[in-house]
């Protein structure tokens, strides 16, 4: 680029300045999203100890099997009434303050949840929960709305598989916390919700004042990256303007429905594995609290692995072009649902051992990193400027899924404690056949009816309405 003095100027790239200020923001997001999940997932092992008849020193409850299928499920119930219109308030107001709404109310809640339950039982513990649902419902719209304004669209699915690993590390933590505190003498159960509680409020001060909506509004970073990350985004994004939604575009769109099916599937699986498998380690496979706990941890541990390597070796094929965007996404969604649906169903049909049972819920859990580099950037690719709200309507349809995931479950397996080992395991393997048949289903449509370019209706800069367009596939 020339200069007017006749000096070449070279326009700033990533390697021009290395860790930027972009790195901060998304490194918080993944926070965000880390504390969101220890938040969600803490209850599904500490429920099997708060219902424990034989725990002595702490507090139990006396809550049948469809009662704790309830309180599982009731986050649910909130987070899908708030994800359509947190969509909606991020592309209109930004992200960071409904980031903040959904990550500090749900650890303040989270904080008082062992007076909650003693209070009013599981009925006001159902309560507590919906309300932490509906505030976390902001947490991915605003996810997508930084991802979207913060990062460059060559670095997008390393950042996105990044900061989306905040999913695995949060379920590592509150999965392995929770049984290892439960089973602390003098901490117990109470101690893994008031303590991820602090962190979440901890985390919300540092937000306050490093946060920004998009490069154009911060503070902090220099005129070198604003300027690299803004002319990386072409005439796709609209940066901070507050653009109407079309909303009629985006819900006629066949490349947004085929997200919705293939988002809803995926969160089938992944929510029933999520808040079920601590239940079907103690019912089927017989593990301790404490066992349990760790070695419901552990399928998200190698997940924060995976999730890693697929950041990588996504970056690696899209920078270089190794294959085309389509290609990509393709084999790399197709690989997390078809992979873990393979090990639902030898789950299902093989009689397997306690760490064969353990080691397949690692490799269905692990794939799931594909959809990182898959569904999950697809919604940018449709629309940097709305990706927000398609998260909201995607997401939306998605924990409706996981609203009767649970009840689901619990319909089927029943009364566990009065059926005999088989009966329970026969029921268990109709859950994980179930599953396949989603995750296949899911992805079948995606890969059908997808698009992989940028929407006419992302431009859009008054309230008019446009066409959608179809797939490309």
């Amino acid at each position: 680029m020339s200069h007017p003095s006749g000096k070449t100027v070279r326009r700033p790239t990533v390697k021009s300045y290395g860790f930027g200020w972009r790195h901060l923001q998304l490194f918080l997001v993944f926070l965000a999203i880390a504390l969101g999940y220890v938040l969600r997932s803490n209850l599904s092992v500490c429920i099997v100890e708060m219902t424990n008849p034989n725990a002595t020193e702490f507090t139990t409850y006396d809550w049948s099997s469809e009662e704790r299928h309830v309180v599982l499920s009731s986050f649910f119930w909130g987070y899908v009434v708030t994800q359509v219109p947190s969509g909606y308030l991020t592309a209109r107001l930004g992200p960071k303050w409904l980031m903040l709404a959904g990550v500090s109310g749900p650890a303040a809640l989270s904080a008082v949840t062992p007076l909650v339950a003693d209070w009013g039982g599981w009925q006001l513990l159902t309560a507590s929960r919906v309300l932490q649902g509906l505030l976390q419902g902001a947490i991915f719209p605003a996810t997508h709305a930084m991802l979207s304004r913060w990062s460059p669209p060559g670095e997008r699915s390393g950042h996105t598989a990044l900061t989306y690993n905040g999913m695995s590390v949060g379920t590592v933590v509150g999965m392995a916390s929770s049984g290892l505190l439960a089973a602390t003498p003098g901490l117990g159960w109470p101690s893994a919700f008031w303590l991820p509680g602090l962190l979440g409020l901890a985390w919300a001060v540092v937000w306050v004042v490093v946060a920004a909506n998009a490069p154009a509004s911060s503070r902090h970073v220099s005129r070198e990256e604003r300027e690299y990350i803004e002319e990386s985004f072409g005439d796709t994004s609209s940066k901070e303007e507050h653009l109407a939604v079309p909303w009629r575009a985006i819900m006629t769109s066949v490349p947004m429905w085929a997200l919705i099916v293939v988002h809803s599937g995926h969160n089938w699986g992944h929510w029933m594995l999520l808040t079920e498998m601590p239940d079907y380690m103690k019912a089927v496979q017989r593990f301790n609290i404490q066992a349990n706990g760790l070695y419901s941890a552990l399928p998200y541990l190698c997940l924060i692995g995976t999730s890693l390597l697929v950041a990588w070796l996504s970056q690696v094929i899209n920078t270089r072009r190794l294959l085309s965007l389509q290609m990509s996404r393709k084999i790399f969604q197709s690989a997390a649902h078809w992979g873990a649906g393979t090990a639902m169903l030898v789950l299902a049909l093989v009689d397997v051992d306690q760490a064969t049972a353990v080691a397949l819920l690692c490799v269905a859990v692990a794939v799931e990193a594909g959809t990182l580099a898959g569904f999950l950037c697809n919604l940018i690719d449709l629309s940097p400027n709305f990706s927000g709200a398609m998260m909201g309507v995607s997401g939306g349809a998605g924990a409706l899924v996981a609203v009767v995931a649970p009840l689901i479950v619990g319909a089927i397996t029943g009364e566990e404690d009065s059926l005999s080992h088989e009966e329970v395991t026969t029921r268990w393997n109709t859950v994980f056949i179930l599953t396949a048949c989603i995750y296949y289903i899911g992805n079948l449509v995606w890969v059908f009816f997808s698009s992989f370019e940028v929407q006419p209706w992302n431009n859009v800069a008054s309230k008019t309405e446009v066409e959608p367009v179809q797939n490309n596939s």
